[in-house]
């Protein structure tokens, strides 16, 4: 099981981690299960109580909490999931574009069009922008907005579009055929992936990397049925577990093919 993070964090600093998805690899099997997290949902976080669950990597950067931010988060989601993490990868915000732009762009089949409002990085405005139907071919910049704009939906609609990306991602690195020069390219990887995984680690998923395609990609999302929109003492809106053991288990049984 490997940890995917997405941060809008620099150099200098932590930030919540906005994207959560669980990349569950079955090896047997030849299929690889994505499993959104919200954001928003509600779990216990050792030394901090309750709190939301992308707060858990920046808690364990800012107490020095053993093994640091990616440890913390292993352990919650562990503790409240079920699930164990084997590795983890995250990317700022800058890095996911950096990808994205170097492989050309990536090309996201859209069954209906999505429109939300976006940044104008030239006059800071916002404005309304479109995409899709159909296959839409999204630069870096595009590919962010697609995954993280949540002013016409809500988190688990932004959790499924942050899922097609990825398939997009992995199409594209198939079709360019970059899987095989990952020894070449590991360092350039490492400028802009923070990860606990040594070059063998990912080697060690090459053949399987190159067995995959896309429909054996399973989708799944803690949403919905899972959980209840609850309001804290504070003020906060969150997401709370309905069964915590049937949390659990939809989160190790992701049988949705979406």
């Amino acid at each position: 099981n490997i940890l995917l993070l997405g941060a809008d964090y620099s150099t200098s600093n932590v930030s919540r981690t906005d994207v959560i998805i669980v990349a569950s690899i079955r090896p047997g099997d030849r299929m690889v299960s994505l499993i959104s997290i919200p954001r928003d949902l509600y779990v216990s976080i050792p030394g901090r109580g309750m709190q939301r669950i992308n707060t858990a990597y920046l808690y364990g950067e800012l107490d020095r909490y053993p093994g640091g931010g990616a440890a913390l988060i292993k352990e919650t989601i562990l503790n409240n999931l079920g699930v164990h993490i084997d590795h983890f990868a995250m990317v700022n915000f800058d890095g996911f574009r950096q990808i994205i732009d170097t492989l050309g762009g990536v090309d996201v089949p859209l069954s209906c069009p999505y429109t939300d409002y976006r940044l104008n990085g030239a006059t800071g405005n916002l404005y309304l922008f479109s995409v899709g139907p159909g296959l839409a071919h999204m630069d870096g910049y595009t590919a962010l907005w697609y995954a993280r704009s949540r002013m016409a939906s809500n988190d688990f609609d932004r959790g499924r579009r942050q899922q097609e990306i990825l398939r997009a991602i992995y199409n594209k690195a198939l079709q360019l055929d970059i899987i095989p020069q990952i020894p070449t390219l590991y360092q350039e990887f490492q400028d802009v992936v923070t990860t606990d995984m040594a070059l063998g680690d990912i080697l060690a998923m090459v053949p399987l990397s190159l067995e995959v395609k896309s429909p054996r990609i399973r989708s799944f999302s803690v949403s919905g049925p899972l959980v209840n929109s609850w309001i804290t003492p504070g003020g906060g809106y969150v997401l709370l577990p309905k069964l915590r053991i049937n949390l659990r288990h939809a989160a190790t049984s992701p049988w949705s093919t979406r």
